[in-house]
């Protein structure tokens, strides 16, 4: 194993050109949002970056890129129009959250794909010499061919989560057990992990299309120069070094990305861009925060596709009320769900004073470091769980689908930085919508005042948070590992390696 590169060591007289990038998200703020921050993390650096993005989230996510190019950083957003009527879809729906229902994921999927030769033609004009592509577009892995330039996979989760759904695929210990809830062994692991059928992502479970998705993710493997993940050595070092050593490429843990955000305009509009009312909604959200004692708040988000029958929202309203914890309660944007008024004045009849409702968006990272913020409950997408650690708040973790439930076991039974809520089933997405009540009031109510008295699990987390910090601090982890991918980028047939400062201590 060759030492870690850094970008210019001390005895060069004069740094080394940086690269021209692109990176490209699948078009959903669950993704978007990563890249955009990874983006602006490289130029930090030095690199020439290129977010592209469909014009609906290009409008979201122009701020804090407007903000990066005007301070001098050399990055830039180039917006592609989704070919949504050559695939059926209509409603000018050009991100995953916007469509209305589940029944428009495969229409949007078409379109989404239709966006290759585009991409392929954007590289053709402007050749760049390294593309970070979303795992879930394959073909932004392939595009241009000719042009022979690296492509890194960011993978939109974690390692744990990747290598145990790559155990699953591979191996299918699901198959032999008689029902959903019997517990069985992932093999291949660093660590002894047991999940149930009712807990596993769509592409795993028997009968699934799984030899499809299996040979897609093989397809990747063999494509990329390496991965880039939203994630730091002190979280899952193992997993990230296990990745890498099972797939044979270069693993470069550059997160928790979201710290690129500072504390100013870049945090309080993430993800809705420069809107007047998404800078009124946050100051709001904030305002209400600062009459608060510290560490008395539990913040309530699901992300932006979970979409709950009403009766769930019901008991999780009612369960947040019975706990006797104040609340930031932020529910779906769709229009299924309860109006947000009507909802407030529910809150605040069975709450006075405690709780707050917020209508599809909230400034999340900004909510997360607020000193009036003592735990979180979340559908463990990776990137609410990397703010988490990066922000040192304890998780209350309640999965809905795809590799939630993987992202719980490792949150809270290997990290140790969150309990379970008590969700014992996973849905493909869109089925939660059906999937009557999961957590009922009781358990939402115990678990809230459970966490919020648990000095040893805010303090777990806080020590998380620290090492977080640290990871992207000059010298730490994540730092190394994007000077390291810079300079990979500029020598690109490197030997396998993995990224972590206590590996390279050791290489």
């Amino acid at each position: 194993m060759r030492p870690s590169p850094s970008v210019a060591s001390s005895g060069d007289t004069a740094p080394p050109p940086l690269p021209r990038m692109y990176f490209i998200p699948f078009p959903t703020p669950g993704h978007a949002l990563p890249m955009s921050d990874l983006a602006r993390l490289f130029a930090s650096r030095g690199a020439d970056a290129t977010l592209v993005l469909t014009r609906g989230n290009a409008a979201r996510l122009g701020g804090p890129v407007a903000r990066a190019a005007a301070a001098g950083l050399r990055i830039r957003i180039h917006a592609l129009a989704l070919p949504a009527e050559a695939a059926g879809l209509t409603g000018g729906h050009e991100s995953a959250d916007d469509l209305p229902n589940r029944e428009l994921a495969g229409p949007f999927a078409i379109a989404v794909d239709l966006l290759a030769p585009l991409f392929a033609d954007l590289l053709r004009r402007r050749p760049a010499d390294a593309v970070v592509f979303d795992g879930v577009l394959p073909w932004a892995a392939t595009a241009a061919p000719e042009l022979g330039i690296p492509r890194y996979a960011f993978t939109g989760t974690g390692c744990f989560a990747l290598s145990v759904q790559r155990a699953l695929l591979l191996h299918t210990p699901q198959d032999g057990v008689a029902s959903d809830t019997e517990p069985f062994l992932v093999p291949g692991l660093p660590d002894p992990v047991r999940l149930t059928k009712s807990r596993l992502a769509e592409a795993t479970l028997p009968g699934a299309d799984s030899r499809e998705f299996l040979n897609r993710m093989f397809a990747v493997e063999r494509a990329t120069a390496g991965w880039v993940v939203n994630s730091f050595a002190d979280l899952e070092e193992k997993y990230i070094e296990h990745y890498g050593r099972v797939t044979g490429k270069p693993v470069f843990a550059v997160g928790p990305v979201c710290l690129v955000n500072g504390d100013g305009d870049d945090t309080l509009e993430r993800g809705r861009g420069g809107e007047a009312a998404a800078a009124a909604e946050a100051a709001r959200v904030l305002a209400w925060l600062d009459t608060k004692p510290a560490r008395s708040v539990v913040y309530v988000c699901f992300g932006s596709l979970t979409r709950f029958p009403r009766e769930q929202v019901a008991e999780l309203g009612m369960g947040l009320a019975d706990s006797g914890a104040n609340f930031v309660w932020v529910v779906g944007g769709d229009k299924s769900a309860p109006a947000a008024p009507v909802l407030q004045a529910d809150v605040d009849a069975a709450a006075p004073g405690r709780g707050l409702v917020v209508r599809g968006w909230a400034p999340q990272v900004a909510v997360l470091r607020h000193a009036a913020v003592g735990a979180f409950v979340t559908h463990c997408g990776w990137g609410a769980v990397t703010e988490a650690a990066a922000a040192g708040v304890p998780v209350l973790a309640w999965p809905v689908f795809a590799e939630q439930f993987y992202n719980e076991a490792l949150v809270v039974g290997l990290a140790g930085t969150g309990v379970a809520m008590g969700a014992e089933r996973g849905y493909v997405w869109g089925g939660e919508a059906m999937g009557g009540v999961v957590v009922g009031r009781e358990a939402v109510a115990e678990r809230v005042r459970g966490a919020l008295a648990d000095k040893a699990l805010r303090r777990r987390a806080g020590e998380m948070g620290e090492r977080a910090r640290r990871a992207v601090e000059v010298g730490g982890s994540s730092y190394e590992a994007v000077g390291a991918l810079l300079q990979d980028v500029l020598r690109p047939t490197p030997e396998p390696m993995i990224i972590t400062s206590r590996s390279e201590e050791r290489a």
